[in-house]
């Protein structure tokens, strides 16, 4: 910004010593031909292609991978506030706290109505100890956004820390049991975040993730329900729910928690998918093709969405 202030004071002083000067008659620019446009086109599908394996990698954990698919994005479509965004959630996921700074920052000059970067820039600003910028970016995501949960469950803990409480304590566990690779390893850490604070909704959240993967279902079930106790709007803890039903085949209910989920979060690629191969579960062909059809819309290179869609084809087509 601050470049491109610069810039224009030294063309308004340019021009000044030029005020008088008769200027010669533009030339007029010829319309893009099509072959133009028809390779933006391509530049831009690709792109989108691009931007969706990033979303499949970083779900499964291949952050590395992501933001190198983003990174191709980026260099087709470089003011895409969206795709930085998921860049920094990667790279502070890979403990690159002030890279994932710049890339939000990067999306809230682009975008400076963005909800989701205030928030996690202020995530990254707590992160680094700076409260009053944290507390400002919080402000800002909740301007745009009142109900936002993220953003109102990262000030409740800034609150915390601010007031002196055991809140950065268990902020510095939960981070801590995030990095841990073995699923019973984050149990055992989440279980001391929640004997500091009980009501931390994504503690629950997160250790029910590890009690599923260890095949302790019923442990899962409990904890999710927690999270969703003491934060009512919490779409992956939602989502994560709506799971557990359709693992055991109970497809209404989980049909019902991912139109919730989606209610509060419409693009979250996670639900859609889910939703969608609910849906082909119950035998509601037109819906999965109708979901899987939004997914690719949004995320055309997904892979998930892309194999769901094989299957429901072949099914229509029996």
């Amino acid at each position: 910004m601050k470049r491109a202030f610069v810039l224009f004071i030294v063309i308004l002083l340019a021009s000044s010593c030029a005020w008088f000067k008769t200027e010669p008659k533009p030339e007029p620019v010829a319309p893009p031909t099509k072959d133009l446009k028809a390779e933006r086109d391509r530049e831009l599908a690709e792109a989108e292609d691009f931007v969706g394996s990033g979303i499949a990698y970083y779900q499964k954990g291949n952050d590395t991978l992501a933001v190198q698919f983003w990174d191709k994005a980026l260099a087709i479509i470089p003011n895409d506030a969206e795709v930085h965004n998921f860049k920094g959630m990667a790279l502070h996921r890979m403990g690159q706290i002030k890279e994932a700074l710049h890339e939000f920052e990067a999306a809230l000059n682009i975008n400076p109505a963005y909800p989701q970067a205030y928030n996690n820039a202020g995530y990254m600003w707590f992160m680094l100890n700076n409260y009053d910028r944290a507390e400002a970016a919080y402000e800002q995501a909740l301007k745009y956004k009142p109900d936002y949960p993220e953003a109102l469950d990262n000030k409740k803990l800034l609150d915390g820390v601010i007031a002196g409480n055991l809140a950065r304590q268990v902020f510095e566990l939960s981070e801590s049991a995030s990095k841990k690779t073995d699923y019973e390893d984050q149990i055992v850490e989440y279980q001391k975040v929640l004997k500091l604070d009980s009501t931390y909704a994504k503690a629950h959240n997160n250790i029910a993730v590890a009690y599923f993967y260890s095949g302790k279902e019923d442990s899962a079930l409990y904890h999710l329900e927690q999270a969703i106790r003491y934060q009512k709007n919490y779409p992956e803890a939602i989502n994560n729910l709506g799971y557990l039903y359709k693992v055991a085949g109970n497809y209404e209910i989980a049909i019902k928690l991912f139109l919730k989920a989606l209610t509060l979060k419409p693009r979250y690629a996670g639900a859609l998918n889910n939703l969608a191969e609910t849906y082909y579960l119950n035998n509601e062909l037109k819906n999965a093709h109708r979901t899987l059809n939004t997914v690719l819309d949004l995320y055309p290179g997904n892979k998930v969405a892309k194999r769901w869609l094989l299957k429901v084809e072949t099914k229509e087509a029996e």
